[in-house]
């Protein structure tokens, strides 16, 4: 189960999840999973699904990325060897359900900030453009999650901590055993990266983020 919550600014993007990841055919999980993942200084990943699915490929994607800094490029890499990671998964565990999403954030070779969506349901081979979007595995509180983010957010607020909260906040409430209290975000800036952990009492803890290091 994964809560998926991200929103595009006008000078960056700001994607949040939950961190419990749980382990298929099991009812063990841990709460430590970073679901928003830092490409390149100009690109983040973040995905929810089938974790399988995505660690297939994923070193190969962060490897292609730190020699590109365009979107573009990164997204069309990204479609070949999700696709691939899709049918090799199929093959091996061909009762399993598959069900994954995954989004890619950067800046355009003009600055502008762009959020993709890329989904299972056409082996990841169409790509939607996002401004501010959502997603819960398994679909039964994606309901929920849509009550309160139009309910209880007011999408046209362009101050990050307001986000932050209110993110945070929603991803908390939801009553399922498989989404944890905690949760980690990547806010992308063309001043740099900052990742954000919130910890089960809303604690807010922000720190710029160094690739280098």
């Amino acid at each position: 189960m994964t809560a998926l919550i991200g929103k595009k600014f006008e000078n960056g993007v700001f994607i949040m999840a939950d961190k419990r990841i749980t382990y298929r055919g099991t009812e063990n999980f841990s709460d430590d999973e970073k679901k928003v993942i830092a490409l390149n200084q100009n690109v983040i990943f973040a995905f929810a699904g089938v974790k399988n699915i995505i660690d297939i490929c994923m070193e190969e994607l962060k490897m292609f990325s730190l020699g590109t800094n365009s979107i573009e490029e990164i997204e069309a890499q990204s479609q070949k060897l999700f696709r691939n990671s899709l049918e090799m998964f199929q093959k091996l565990y061909p009762e399993q359900d598959y069900a994954t999403v995954y989004l890619l954030a950067g800046f355009t070779a003009d600055g502008i900030p762009r959020v993709t969506y890329f989904s299972s349901d056409d082996a990841f081979q169409k790509s939607h453009p996002l401004d501010f979007f959502y997603k819960t595995f398994p679909n039964t509180e994606m309901m929920y999650l849509r009550n309160y983010l139009i309910n209880e957010v007011d999408a046209t607020r362009t101050d990050l901590y307001y986000f932050i909260i209110q993110f945070s906040s929603a991803i908390r409430q939801i009553n399922n055993e498989k989404v944890s209290k905690t949760a980690y975000s990547i806010f992308l800036t063309k001043n740099g990266l900052f990742e954000i952990d919130i910890d089960e009492d809303g604690i807010i803890k922000i720190v710029q983020m160094n690739l280098d290091s």
